[in-house]
């Protein structure tokens, strides 16, 4: 197997506890292009940020083990991470979110394929 060049396809953490939407998260951004590693909870997450260092990470804001800005929080804690831009995903209504997440965007549920992959290629040009 070749390598991947990460310049042209770069890594995307997923953090998504619904197995449904994960896979169908997945199979879009890797339709669009990109590797995509995935986790189903915070502590997940941390764990395969820390191994896989990736380019950017699409984090659900309620987790079941907490809230995903914390989760965002303990990543971009981490040498070599600190920079890792993130982009949350919440049903929460905007209202209810409020200035809680440090300066990230939040892309609300339900989404579009397209904006999905837009707000993905924008974080990851931004990085």
């Amino acid at each position: 197997m070749l390598p991947v060049d990460r310049r042209r396809n770069p890594l995307v953490l997923l953090v998504e506890d619904d197995p449904g939407l994960r896979e169908a998260v997945v199979r879009g951004l890797a339709k669009a292009g990109y590797q995509v590693a995935a986790a189903g909870s915070g502590r997940e997450a941390v764990e395969a940020a820390l191994e896989l260092h990736p380019d950017a990470v699409v984090m659900d804001v309620m987790l079941p083990d907490g809230r995903g800005s914390t989760a965002a929080e303990e990543i971009r804690s981490q040498e070599g991470l600190r920079a890792v831009p993130v982009l949350f995903v919440t049903a929460q209504a905007p209202a209810a979110v409020g200035d809680s997440l440090f300066p990230a965007p939040v892309l609300y549920k339900p989404f579009t394929y397209r904006q999905l992959v837009a707000s993905v290629r924008e974080l990851v040009r931004a990085a």
